[in-house]
Parts: structure tokens; C-alpha cells; sequence
């Protein structure tokens, strides 16, 4: 495994690219790390095995507050990943997978983390409607996350927007492009 560390300074955000690559193996990582005063965000393209058998991916990011706050967990369905192979339809197992990525970089309790699915014109190809953020509430086994749909709430419209105000994220296309991701 090789492990390759750069290091930006942007006004008051220290950015860490890493990048982790496995010899032999498919996994190709590249995991942004941006510190400010406000918040640590841990940024990927997240590659899981979908329960349908298949890879899949998605933009994934944790906020993680300062000691005051919750970390926050979003997945962005993105539109490079088929839309059989879905983030709501196997969340949990999307969920656990980041857990893996982000617990080298901070001390996590899985079952503080608050779980969000995000959609919007960037998940599809073909994009309709609006943005839109999925809470979903999963037990932690000590293992692994579980869930099925009786955990998701769509937020309000109003609710989303504040959401998205709030944890000051980098918009999905620059994030895509701060990965190397293109479509």
C-alpha cells in the first residue's frame, strides 16, 4: 500500500489530499481533508460493494464539528453511478463502508454519526426536481450499520436549505473535480 500526502493552505481551510493505493487490490482512494476553524470534512468518492452484487459509488463527506456538535455524514448520489446500484437502497452498507474510510482521520462513536442522503441535479443524467436530503436513522451493531426504508425522512424543502447552509459544504461539482472525477 502506498500512501501519498499533499498539502494545501486556502485562506483559513488547510486542505490534505491523500491517496491511498493497495498494490494487487481495486482500491484507488483519494481522500480530501479540509481543517478550519469551524469544522474538519473528510471528502471521497466512496466505492462499495452494492447489496445487488455490483460496485457501486458516491460523493461521500463527513463534517465533523467541533466538540460541541455531531459529525454529520452525507452521500451524494452522483450521476456516474448506475441508478440500480442506488445509495438509498443500500445505505447501510454505503454507510458502513465510509465508517472504514473516515475512522483513520478522527475518533468516531458510529452511533452519534447523523446519516444524510443526498439528491439532486447531480445525481442524474437526466436531472428533475430539486435538491433533496434524506435523514436515515440506522442501529450500529459494533460492526456494521442496518437500515431499511423506516428509517429515512425526507426533509422539508426549508429544512434541506438550511441543512446545506449550515454545514458549508463545497458544492458537488468542485468537490467531483477536486477528486479528479469526471463524467
Amino acid at each position: 500500500m502506498a500512501l501519498l500526502l499533499y498539502i494545501t493552505a486556502e485562506g483559513a481551510v488547510l486542505t490534505r489530499l491523500v491517496g491511498i493505493r493497495r498494490r494487487g487490490g481495486h482500491v484507488e482512494q483519494d481522500i480530501l481533508i479540509d481543517d478550519s476553524a469551524q469544522a474538519r470534512v473528510v471528502t471521497c468518492i466512496l466505492h462499495w460493494p452494492h447489496s445487488s452484487g455490483f460496485d457501486a459509488h458516491c460523493l461521500a463527506r463527513l463534517i465533523y464539528p467541533d466538540l460541541s456538535g455531531q459529525p454529520t455524514a452525507v452521500l451524494s448520489e452522483i450521476a456516474s453511478n448506475p441508478d440500480a446500484l442506488g445509495i438509498t437502497g443500500d445505505f447501510a452498507s454505503a454507510a458502513t463502508a465510509f465508517l472504514d474510510v473516515v475512522r483513520p482521520y478522527m475518533t468516531l462513536d458510529p452511533e452519534q454519526v447523523q446519516w444524510f442522503a443526498h439528491h439532486g441535479l447531480f445525481s442524474s443524467y437526466d436531472p428533475t426536481g430539486a435538491e433533496t436530503l434524506t435523514e436515515v436513522t440506522m442501529p450500529f451493531d459494533g460492526n456494521r450499520y442496518h437500515s431499511d426504508l423506516r428509517g429515512h425522512r425526507l426533509l422539508t424543502p426549508e429544512e434541506a436549505a438550511q441543512a446545506l447552509v449550515r454545514w458549508q459544504m463545497v458544492p458537488i461539482p468542485d468537490s467531483l473535480a477536486r477528486l479528479g472525477h469526471f463524467d
